[in-house]
């Protein structure tokens, strides 16, 4: 991890919102692979304007961090390909395992269902490579004929929200807020083209590192805040539109 600079690959480049769980996604397993034990780990760099991180500013999504020990210039995210659950826990499992209450839902009234949960241990580090802060994710892949949509939750925020994340609804006293791109995720060795810094400046991708080969998708992300725990849900080259998504976090939220 620490000999991958991205000063050097990516020189001069604008540094653009990076969301922090998008291949996080991508890079979950297929169910022939889970004989096999494999680390991932995502590389993200990440701008920030100044400003302090309020309690309850939403959710995953990277935007502005200043920590006392100096400002968020990367986050770093690894997971085992391997589930952390292979049917929904209990929320009991989950306060043993996470230390905290959970809004739990096994199927959604779209038809999405629970397929697999996977745990992600993620680490906040400045731009010398000092960690600032870590924390540990949980992450439900749910499934309907072949999309996979995630359910994220933790109940430490390494970042606050990105500016391009809008407000799109308010549903019991919860602030949901919504922002979709397009992104293409490079290898680690991937040199930028002068064309993908002209991409990455007109906004037309943003970039993130992880991936075996380039991959180009469209994520779409809704993250809310609800009793201290961080929510998103993570939809990747998806049929869903923003109000299923927002429906489904409804779902979340009147869970019990």
């Amino acid at each position: 991890m620490n000999n991958y600079n991205f000063k050097n690959d990516f020189p001069d480049t604008p540094l653009g919102f990076k969301n922090k769980v998008s291949d996080t996604l991508n890079n979950l397993p297929d169910k022939k692979e889970y004989g096999e034990m494999e680390n991932k780990t995502i590389f993200k760099k990440v701008s920030f304007k100044k400003r302090v991180i309020v309690t309850l500013a939403a959710t995953f999504v990277l935007g502005t961090t200043a920590f006392a020990a100096g400002k968020v210039f990367s986050l770093v995210g690894s997971s085992s390909n391997i589930p952390t659950y292979t049917s929904l826990p209990t929320i009991q499992q989950v306060k043993d395992d996470f230390g905290f209450n959970p809004k739990l839902v096994e199927k959604f009234n779209n038809g999405y269902t629970f397929d697999n949960g996977y745990t992600s241990n993620n680490e906040a580090l400045d731009e010398k490579g000092n960690s600032l802060g870590k924390s540990k994710s949980l992450n439900f892949s749910y499934e309907k004929d072949n999309d996979k949509v995630m359910l994220g939750m933790e109940n430490k925020m390494l970042g606050g929200k990105s500016e391009k994340e809008i407000l799109v609804d308010n549903y019991k006293d919860t602030e949901l807020y919504y922002t979709s791109y397009a992104n293409k995720c490079v290898p680690p060795d991937y040199k930028m083209t002068e064309q993908d810094k002209k991409d990455e400046a007109s906004g037309k991708y943003e970039f993130s590192v992880g991936s075996r080969n380039v991959e180009i998708s469209q994520v779409q992300y809704l993250s809310w805040e609800q009793n201290g725990i961080y929510y998103y849900v993570l939809a990747t080259d998806s049929d869903l539109s923003k109000d299923e998504l927002v429906k489904m976090a409804h779902e979340v939220i009147d869970a019990k």
